[in-house]
This record gives C-alpha cells, structure tokens and sequence, in this order.
C-alpha cells in the first residue's frame, strides 16, 4: 500500500515547490500580515490556500485514480502530464512578452493594497481562491493529482500525499505569519522590504516557475 510513496513523493515535491514560489499568494499574506491583527487574518489565508490546495489535488487525483482502471488509460494520463506541462511553460512564456515595463511594472494591482483591511473570513477565501481559481495553481494541481491518482490506489497514502504537497505549498505563505507572531513589530520593516521585492519581481517569478516546473511535468510524462 506504501511502497510507491517515495517515488511519489519525489515526483511531488518539485511541484509543491513551484506553488511554494507563487508570487501572488505570498504579496497577499504580505500585506495582511503588515496589517491590523495581521497574525490572525495571515493565518486565515494561509488556511484557505491549504484547504483550496486540498481540493483542487484531490479532485484530479480521484479522476486520475477512476481513469487508471480504464484499459489505455496510462497513456492518455501521461499526454495529460505532458499537455499540461507543455501549457505551463507556453503560459510562462505569455506572461513574460506581456509583463508591464516601466512604472506601471511596479504598481501593484488595486485589489492587493486593499487587502490591509481584509476581515479574517474575507482573507479564508481570498486563500481559497488563489489555490482553486487560478490558472496557473490549477495547473500545478492537475498534475500533482495525476501522479498521485495514478499511482496510489489506496486512502491513507493518497490522503497523506495530498497533504504533504499542500502542507509544502503554503510554506511560504506561513513564514510572514510566522514571523508577525513571534517578532511582532520588530519584524514589520523586514517584511515591507521582502513584500516589496516580491512585487518588483512577481512576473519574473512567475515566468520562471512556470516554465521550470512545466519542464518537470513535461520530464515526467516520459518516465
């Protein structure tokens, strides 16, 4: 029941770092936890994006568990992982020729500097969204959920392996909260010059994520 689970693991974990290093989540838990109570609204976002990490890996996974007792099916689940990886890197490629030059490069949209006064509920669910409506997060997620799918047949290791990959997916995000709780104030400066940073870089980031990890799920459509 256990004994593919390193190799999935393996596999994962590429992956969950790509969505460790998405840029928008990070500049969001940034702002809030710069915030009033930011510790306490950081955490709620950080909760959403886990629980939105959860669903999106574990719907794909039970369709790719369904598809491999289809006879032919591993074939298509890897042109799957090769389609998607393939959009991936196409996509990274796209936000790289569209990334804004000049000023308007290091204006951050207006939603994101709004979100200093997000309530706890609102920062739950803006965590959910950018795990489970966003493209790029959807298409890390699909992959991830074919590997495990297609490889762990029973519960406890699929449910431990979707759990791991969303546990390291929102490492990033959990530091600043991290951070705000046991620094508090001190922390603050430190915070604002990483949150800035992350701003001037985001479609960099976001390019090179893509078209790295893209490549892994390309790579591993072969094996």
């Amino acid at each position: 029941m256990w004994s593919p689970f390193g190799h999935v693991l393996a596999e994962l974990f590429p992956l969950a770092v790509g969505v460790a290093l998405s840029s928008t989540p990070l500049i969001a838990v940034l702002v809030i936890a710069l915030g009033r109570r930011g510790g306490v609204r950081g955490a709620a976002l950080v909760e959403g994006r886990f629980l939105g990490i959860v669903v999106v890996v574990g719907a794909f996974a039970a369709a790719s568990e369904l598809l491999a007792d289809v006879r032919g099916s591993e074939a298509a689940l890897h042109l799957a992982t090769a389609v998607i990886g393939v959009g991936m890197m196409t996509l990274g490629v796209v936000t790289w020729v569209r990334r804004p030059r000049g000023a308007v490069a290091g204006t951050p949209p207006r939603w994101l500097t709004s979100l200093a006064r997000v309530s706890a509920p609102n920062a739950f669910g803006l965590g959910f969204a950018l795990s489970a409506a966003n493209l790029k997060e959807l298409a890390f997620g699909a992959g991830a959920g074919i590997v495990i799918g297609s490889t762990l047949t029973e519960a406890p290791p699929t449910i431990a392996a979707v759990a791991l990959y969303a546990a390291i997916g929102c490492v990033t995000v959990s530091v600043p909260v991290v951070a705000v709780a046991v620094g508090g104030e001190r922390i603050r400066p430190a915070l604002d010059r990483v949150r800035a940073a992350v701003e001037r870089s985001s479609r960099t980031i976001t390019c090179v994520v893509l078209v790295l990890f893209g490549a892994v799920l390309v790579g591993n459509s072969f094996l």
